[in-house]
């Protein structure tokens, strides 16, 4: 899975060069070289789904995705996948504690 991840953050690095993601390629050439520095994937994973949540913040909430590049789509869906099981176990915590977070908590910014 951790060369999948490697394989697909470099192919979204080099296909999408429009420049309103320039912070966003800067982004995934730095997990990138972290994932491949032998970072927890669980977090590259994070950072690469909080990362492609704000790579165009003028889309509104329900296109955020669905609006960017295919490269940014294909592995926004594959890290969801697996994030998926992760944040049910966080939310699990959450929910025995009486709290109901948000569903993408602060990782999202509006215009």
């Amino acid at each position: 899975m951790r060369e999948e991840l490697s394989n697909m953050v470099e192919i979204a690095y080099r296909q999408v060069t429009n420049p309103k993601y320039n912070e966003t390629r800067i982004e995934l050439s730095h997990l990138h070289k972290e994932l491949n520095d032998g970072e927890d994937s669980n977090k590259i994973m994070f950072e690469l789904r909080k990362s492609l949540l704000q790579a165009d913040p003028s889309l509104n909430l329900k296109n955020r995705i669905s609006g960017l590049p295919l490269e940014y789509r294909n592995l926004f869906h594959f890290i969801d996948s697996k994030l998926k099981k992760i944040d049910a176990k966080i939310l699990d915590k959450y929910y025995q504690y009486g709290f109901i977070p948000l569903k993408f908590g602060s990782t999202i910014k509006y215009p």
